[in-house]
């Protein structure tokens, strides 16, 4: 078989796959999990650029929506994620938003500590990273401004901005004593996962997408 024949084999396969799900009626699981892990993945479709956005709970339960972040979140409290234990995202502030529209302002958010330690090194370095490590794990407010003090002092005086803005966000409307999350890395692996499934067909709409996603076991429910 020549290359050009084995090349519209495989475009034919792609092809009837993506109309066969685009007939194809999507589920919707009950998010059952304590903690929603929230992030957004950009794909191409023949429109061009668009934001899948990724809401998955603590028990392995993944939806998936190409509306706002309001539109996404909201469809994740009707799943039964009415009284989660935490909400964790990066710094996006679309996804903050929607947040607080459907939860509320005193929604149990908080930043993954990952990214706020990554970000603290890149504009920091090293000097007060074992402070700034356990000022995000620290229990109380009291407790945590002793290590922002600590961190000012070690970077003579530099970390104070990333103290208040960025690493004091990762206790963000956290009571004192309350379990804080530490990453979400399984959501970026399960992101990682889903762009790697996407190049592997033709997609010619976000609802072919979310369904071949689905197919392959990525995404539990769509919208």
């Amino acid at each position: 078989m020549s290359y050009q024949q084995a090349s519209g084999w495989v475009g034919s396969v792609k092809s009837s796959l993506c109309r066969w799900v685009r007939r194809k009626v999507l589920g919707e699981p009950e998010l059952r999990g304590r903690v929603l892990e929230l992030d957004g993945i950009w794909t191409r479709f023949l429109a061009g650029p668009i934001e899948l956005k990724v809401i998955r709970d603590d028990l392995g339960v993944a939806l998936g929506h190409f509306g706002s972040w309001e539109e996404a979140i909201d469809p994740g409290w009707q799943a039964g994620a009415q009284d989660p234990l935490h909400l964790v995202s990066d710094g996006d502030r679309a996804i903050v938003q929607g947040l607080q529209m459907v939860y509320g302002r005193q929604a149990p958010h908080q930043l993954c500590h990952f990214h706020l330690l990554q970000e603290y090194r890149r504009n920091l370095g090293w000097e007060g990273w074992e402070e700034a490590k356990k000022r995000l794990s620290c229990q109380s407010r009291r407790e945590g401004a002793e290590y922002v003090k600590r961190i000012v002092a070690v970077t003579e005086g530099r970390g104070a901005y990333w103290c208040r803005k960025a690493l004091n966000q990762g206790l963000q409307q956290l009571d004192p004593g309350q379990e804080r999350y530490k990453t979400t890395s399984r959501l970026e692996r399960l992101n990682r996962e889903l762009r790697r499934q996407e190049k592997l067909g033709t997609v010619w709409s976000p609802h072919n997408l979310l369904a071949l996603l689905e197919i392959r076991g990525l995404i539990n429910q769509t919208t």
